[in-house]
């Protein structure tokens, strides 16, 4: 799978053009983070792998958490680092960036999370599906918005999904009768 590069054309637009093959959704992902130094000269802080975490097993969902942050506004000066071995959760006044790769026929079971989450299909293509039944099918290049909704993703194909979050903290869903819809974590397989 061929990801896009952009670069300037004559006419001051910009224009996509192939580039070089995209990693593999098995490959541990580059993280290059920048930040300053004590005169606030920009450098780069790190530039390396983070390992993907397979909490349940090698067929299961893997996820890399590039950073976390406890609230927002965030301060700039504070370091980025990556998180290992940690299953994607954003705090409830913060921020955390991840991927998810989601292997070959395989479904992440219904869940909700406390948050606003803005993702975008890096590659393959995955089916999401609202606990109403409407599904929809997404593929590489699609962007999606979830406001806190209970969902599955089903990967159909032959092909790992490999999809990039960036997820804020969100308040709870109050319903019209007063209620609040809470967090459901997704059913780990027996």
């Amino acid at each position: 799978m061929n990801h896009l590069s952009t670069r300037m054309s004559s006419d001051s637009s910009y224009v996509a053009s192939p580039s070089v093959a995209m990693p593999s959704a098995t490959s541990s992902p580059r993280l290059v983070v920048s930040t300053h130094d004590t005169t606030g000269a920009s450098l780069f802080a790190s530039d390396g792998a983070v390992p993907l975490f397979q909490p349940l097993g090698s067929s299961a969902t893997s996820f890399s958490v590039f950073d976390v942050r406890d609230t927002v506004p965030v301060n700039n000066l504070d370091a980025a680092h990556a998180y290992p071995n940690m299953i994607p959760r954003c705090p409830p006044n913060g921020v955390i960036f991840c991927l998810s790769n989601i292997p070959p026929k395989f479904t992440v079971p219904m869940h909700r999370t406390l948050s606003l989450d803005y993702g975008v299909i890096l590659s393959g293509e995955i089916d999401i599906r609202l606990d109403s039944g409407d599904e929809r099918t997404l593929k590489a290049g699609d962007f999606i918005i979830q406001g806190g909704v209970n969902h599955q993703w089903i990967n159909k194909t032959d092909d790992f999904c490999r999809i990039a979050f960036v997820t804020v903290g969100a308040k709870k869903i109050e319903l019209s009768d007063g209620s609040e819809l809470e967090a459901i974590e997704p059913k780990r397989p027996s």
